[in-house]
C-alpha cells in the first residue's frame, strides 16, 4: 500500500511541475488558447475606453458579454494598474483563483477528516487528475474566479459561518452566473435552522437581486439580454454524446473513488460535501450538451471529487475497521490508475510549452502569427471569425460570429445591423478561416448563417489564400 500511495505522490509531483511549465508558457503568449479569450479581452478593454460593457446589439461591435461583470471589472482594474491591456492580467487573476482554491481544498479536507495528508492529497488531484484545471486554470475566462469564490464559500459554511458564506458565493454568481450549486447546497444544510437559512437567504439573495437589479438598470435592459436570453444555447444530444465520452475517459476513476465514501457514515459538515458532489454531477451531465459547452461545466465536480477522495483516504488510513468498495490500498490503485490517463496529454502539454518557449507558436497559432501583421497593417476595421486572430493584430472584434450565428437561427437576434456593415463595405478586410462558398455546415461548426455567407460574397472579392486563411477584399 505504501509503495502506491508513494507512486501516487510521484505521479502527482511529475504532473504538477508539467503544469508550472505549461502554465508559465501560456501566461505570457500574446495567443489565445481558448475560444473565448479573445472576446473576453476585448470587453475588458472597452472598460478602459468608456465603451459600456453590454452594449446593445444593434452596431458594431457585436459580441455577446456572457457573464457579470465581476471578472470584467476585477481584469480592467488590473489592467489600469499594470498598464498592460494583454491576456497577462486576465490570466494571472485566474491562476490565483485556482492556486487558492487548492488552499481551501486542502484546509478543508484537514477540518473534516483532521488530516492535512488528505487534504494535500486533495489539493494536487484537484489540481491534476483530469486535466480540467490543467486547460482551464491560466485561462482569460471567468470559470477560475467563479470556482474559488464558490470553494472559499464552501469552506466558511464547512467552518459553520453559513451567513458569512453567502458573501463568496453571491461573488462566484456575480461573476458566472450559473455557479448556484453550491449556494443551494449550504441552504439545504442549513435547512434544519430556519433561522440560519433565512439570515443565508436574505445576504445571498440582496447581493445577487441588487447587483443585477443595478446592472439592469445602468445597461438600460441589455444586462439580462448578454447573460441569460443571448447566454442560453440550444442542447444538442450529438454534442452531449462526444462531450460525455470525453467526461467519462477523464472523470471515470475518479468519480469512482469518491463514491466509495458513501459507504461510510457522514460526519458533521462532511454532508455539505457529499451533497456537492451530487448536485454539481448532476448539474454537469444537465447541461454539457448545451452547444459550446466544453470541460470547464465540471469543474465543480472537480473540486468536489477531489475532497471526497481526500477524507475517504483519510478516513482509511485513521480506521482499520472502516469498510467500503475500496480498501485503501485499492483507492491507492484507482487514484494511481486515474493519473496514468492523463500521461499523454502531460506530455503533449510539455512538448506545447516548449514548442512555444523555442519558436513563438504552436500548432494552428502558427498561421496566426503568420497573419497577424497584415491584419495589423490594415487601416481600418477587419471582419473575421477568428477573434483570437483580431486580438494578435491589435484589432478590435468587430463580431462574434459565432455566437450571434447561433442567436441568428433561433430568432433571438436581428441580423440587420451586420448585414448592413457588410452591405456598406465598412470592412476593409474580411479574413475566414473557410472559404465563403464552402458547403454549409452544422450549426455547431457553423461560423456564419447563409444570410451573412450570401452578403460577404455579394460584396466581397477573393483577395488572396495565406497561413491557413481566406482573404477577401470589397469587390
Amino acid at each position: 500500500m505504501r509503495l502506491l500511495w508513494a507512486a501516487v505522490a510521484g505521479w502527482l509531483l511529475v504532473d504538477l511541475a508539467a503544469a508550472a511549465v505549461s502554465w508559465a508558457a501560456r501566461l505570457g503568449s500574446p495567443a489565445e488558447f481558448l475560444y473565448g479569450e479573445a472576446v473576453v479581452l476585448d470587453e475588458t478593454r472597452r472598460l478602459g475606453l468608456g465603451s459600456p460593457l453590454y452594449a446593445p446589439p444593434t452596431d458594431l461591435p457585436l459580441t455577446v458579454t456572457a457573464y457579470p461583470p465581476l471578472y470584467y471589472l476585477l481584469v480592467g482594474w488590473l489592467q489600469a494598474a499594470s498598464g498592460s491591456t494583454g491576456f497577462l492580467p486576465g490570466r494571472l487573476l485566474s491562476v490565483g483563483a485556482v492556486l487558492v482554491a487548492a488552499a481551501v481544498l486542502a484546509w478543508t479536507v484537514h477540518r473534516l477528516a483532521g488530516q492535512w495528508w488528505g487534504g494535500v492529497l486533495a489539493a494536487g488531484l484537484f489540481l491534476t487528475q483530469n486535466l480540467t484545471v490543467l486547460l482551464w486554470g491560466p485561462a482569460q475566462r471567468v470559470d477560475p474566479l467563479a470556482l474559488g469564490l464558490s470553494l472559499v464559500g464552501l469552506a466558511l459554511a464547512t467552518a459553520g459561518r453559513g451567513t458569512l458564506a453567502a458573501v463568496p458565493l453571491a461573488l462566484a454568481v456575480l461573476t458566472k452566473q450559473n455557479y448556484l450549486a453550491a449556494p443551494l447546497c449550504v441552504a439545504l444544510v442549513l435547512w434544519p435552522c430556519r433561522r440560519c437559512l433565512t439570515r443565508f437567504g436574505v445576504v445571498f439573495g440582496v447581493l445577487v437581486a441588487g447587483a443585477f437589479g443595478v446592472g439592469q438598470w445602468l445597461t438600460g435592459g441589455w444586462l439580462l439580454w448578454h447573460t441569460v436570453l443571448a447566454n442560453a444555447n440550444p442542447l444538442d444530444f450529438t454534442y452531449f454524446a462526444s462531450l460525455f465520452g470525453a467526461f467519462l475517459q477523464f472523470n471515470a476513476l475518479p468519480l469512482l473513488a469518491a463514491g466509495a465514501l458513501f459507504w461510510l457514515p457522514a460526519r458533521g459538515p462532511e454532508r455539505l460535501w457529499r451533497i456537492y458532489f451530487v448536485v454539481a454531477g448532476a448539474e454537469a451531465l444537465a447541461t454539457i450538451g448545451k452547444l459550446g459547452a466544453s470541460s470547464n461545466y465540471w469543474l465543480e465536480l472537480t473540486a468536489a471529487t477531489a475532497v471526497l477522495i481526500g477524507v475517504l483516504a483519510s478516513r482509511l488510513g485513521l480506521s482499520a475497521a472502516a469498510r467500503t468498495p475500496l480498501n485503501a490500498t485499492g483507492l491507492a490503485g484507482v487514484t494511481l490508475a486515474s493519473l496514468l490517463m492523463g500521461v499523454p496529454a502531460y506530455q503533449a502539454t510539455v512538448a506545447q510549452a516548449l514548442e512555444l518557449h523555442l519558436a513563438g507558436a504552436i500548432g494552428g497559432l502558427g498561421g496566426q502569427m503568420e497573419l497577424a501583421p497584415l491584419v495589423a497593417a490594415e487601416p481600418g476595421p477587419v471582419l473575421t471569425d477568428d477573434p483570437g486572430l483580431a486580438i494578435l493584430a491589435g484589432k478590435r472584434v468587430e463580431f462574434e460570429s459565432v455566437i450571434f450565428t447561433i442567436l441568428a437561427s433561433q430568432g433571438v437576434w436581428d441580423e440587420t445591423p451586420i448585414l448592413e456593415a457588410i452591405g456598406a463595405r465598412r470592412f476593409g478586410l474580411v479574413v475566414v478561416q473557410e472559404p465563403l462558398d464552402a458547403p454549409p455546415r452544422p450549426l455547431i461548426a457553423a461560423r456564419w448563417t447563409e444570410r451573412v455567407r450570401a452578403a460577404l460574397r455579394a460584396s466581397y472579392a477573393p483577395a488572396a489564400q495565406q497561413a491557413g486563411y481566406w482573404l477577401y477584399r470589397p469587390g
